[in-house]
C-alpha cells in the first residue's frame, strides 16, 4: 500500500479533475456537521452573471433564514443567525438594492423575504476520497441526502464487487483514479437525486460561488 496515492494527493486530484469539467469547487467542506472532501456545484451561467454585477454578495447565512419562508423580522433573523441586528440590517439593506430581498415596516417592525432569488446551480456532486475508511464515511454521510444530486467514492484502485453492490444499492458512484497514466474512470455511476433541502444548499451554494469567484477571471466564466 505504501506506493498508494495519499489520500490527500487523491482529493486534490478529484477536485481538479471536476474543476476542469466547469464545476465550482470547494474542499473540506462541513455540512450538518459532516465533512465532505469535496463539493462541486455546477453555476447558471445567467445567476452567476447576476452575482458578477451586482454590487454585492446574497450574504448566505442570513439568506438561509428566508429560504422557504415568508415575512420575517429583523430581530427574528438576528437570533437566528447570532448576529446583531444592527448587521442584518445593514447586510439585508445592501442587497435590496440588488433585488435579492424585499422589505416592509409594519407595527414599527421591519420585516424581510426573500424576492427575486434563485438557487445558482444546476448540479452539486460531493465527493469523497478518504478511502482507508470507507465503510465508516459510507454510513456517516448518509445522512446528506437531499442536500446533493450526484455522489461519488473515489479509490486510487479496482474496488471488490460487494463493494460496488453496496453502493449500488445506496445510489453512490465509484470513481478510479489511475496515477501513473493519470485517468480518472468512472467504475459505477450514480443515482441523480433530488436536492430537497433547499436551505442547506442554497448557503453551500453561494459560499462555493462566492470563493470561487475571488479565483477565477469574470472572462473566464
Amino acid at each position: 500500500m505504501s506506493s498508494v496515492v495519499s489520500e490527500k494527493t487523491l482529493c486534490a486530484a478529484t477536485a481538479s479533475y471536476f474543476s476542469s469539467q466547469g464545476y465550482f469547487v470547494r474542499r473540506n467542506y462541513e455540512i450538518l456537521g459532516k465533512t465532505v472532501d469535496i463539493v462541486c456545484i455546477m453555476p447558471r451561467l445567467s445567476d452567476l452573471k447576476k452575482r458578477i454585477k451586482s454590487t454585492h454578495f446574497v450574504p448566505s447565512g442570513i439568506l438561509y433564514t428566508l429560504i422557504g419562508g415568508g415575512w420575517r423580522t429583523t430581530e427574528d433573523i438576528a437570533s437566528e443567525t447570532g448576529s446583531s441586528a444592527l448587521f442584518v440590517s445593514s447586510a439585508l439593506e445592501d442587497i435590496v438594492r440588488d433585488g435579492w430581498v424585499e422589505k416592509k415596516e409594519e407595527d414599527g417592525k421591519i420585516f424581510w423575504k426573500a424576492k427575486d432569488y434563485r438557487i445558482p446551480s444546476k448540479d452539486c456532486v460531493m465527493a469523497h476520497c478518504r478511502y482507508r475508511k470507507c465503510m465508516e464515511s459510507l454510513e456517516e454521510l448518509s445522512g446528506l441526502d437531499g442536500c446533493y444530486n450526484k455522489m461519488y467514492y473515489v479509490f486510487p484502485y479496482p474496488v471488490d464487487e460487494e463493494f460496488i453492490d453496496l453502493c449500488s444499492k445506496k445510489g453512490t458512484g465509484i470513481l478510479v483514479f489511475y496515477e501513473r497514466v493519470g485517468l480518472f474512470k468512472e467504475l459505477l455511476p450514480p443515482e441523480v437525486k433530488e436536492v430537497t433541502n433547499l436551505k442547506v444548499y442554497a448557503n453551500l451554494c453561494e459560499v462555493i460561488i462566492k470563493e470561487n469567484l475571488l479565483y477565477r477571471s469574470i472572462d473566464s466564466v
